[in-house]
């Protein structure tokens, strides 16, 4: 065994004895009903955070900052797939071929499925995708030296926002998902406080008011709770 290999193997006994040793810190990944327990705890991971914060010039004022909402959250970490005949004693996860959790990773990475992330005894709970997995041999040990990179995956009730079928090759856009119909808009507005008004109410935009003006013969704008304000159906929203 080489010098390099024989430093890393110190290296990653070092982490179970710090990280995952005596605690028996381990992360578990969970997809689609498959669990996988990472077999070495790694030494570190690192969680990225992020907001959308702007900072603007303000006349007279100077520089005033504007919070902005929080960004998808980042998780990273590398370690090693052991063989299983080597017996390390540092092996807190799943006793499996490191072909075997390259296989399963890959199949979880290009299925497009959410993983939860547990890192046991510490924040990090938390459902992501894989954003890239990073693999390679490099003592002669046939162990696999890894890193795994994931962002934080956030359900939008939108299932069929990624599915690649529903593009429609004529036009390229999204077909719209079937049982999902347009609103009609109402007949008539029972209820306004003014022309303004229905026209929100009638189309969702305020530039409409002529339309509905025209419609029912109004002279006066400044109309106040104006009832039963009939809407022209064929009306176009720009």
């Amino acid at each position: 065994m080489s010098f390099l290999s024989i430093w890393n193997e110190l290296n990653n006994l070092g982490s179970f004895i710090l990280g995952g040793g005596v605690s028996h810190r381990q992360i578990i990944l969970s997809c689609g009903g498959e669990r996988f327990v990472i077999p070495v705890t790694p030494k570190t991971y690192k969680v990225e955070t992020e907001q959308t914060n702007r900072v603007v010039d303000i006349l007279d004022t100077g520089e005033a900052q504007l919070f902005g909402n929080r960004k998808l959250k980042r998780l990273s970490f590398s370690c090693f797939f052991p063989q299983p005949n080597h017996a390390y004693p540092f092996v807190v996860g799943d006793d499996m071929a490191p072909s075997e959790c390259v296989e399963l990773l890959e199949k979880w990475k290009e299925g497009k499925k959410a993983v939860r992330v547990i890192i046991t005894d510490s924040p990090v709970n938390l459902m992501m995708a894989i954003k890239s997995f990073d693999y390679r041999e490099q003592d002669g040990s046939r162990d696999i030296y890894y890193e795994l990179k994931f962002i934080e995956w956030r359900d939008l009730n939108t299932p069929l926002a990624n599915n690649e079928k529903q593009v429609e090759k004529l036009t390229g856009l999204k077909k719209r998902p079937v049982g999902t119909t347009i609103p009609p808009r109402p007949s008539s507005i029972q209820r306004a406080r003014d022309i303004l008004d229905a026209s929100r109410k009638a189309y969702g935009k305020y530039k409409y008011w002529r339309s509905l003006r025209d419609k029912n013969n109004l002279k006066y704008l400044a109309l106040k709770n104006l009832r039963q304000i009939v809407v022209d159906k064929e009306q176009k929203k720009s």
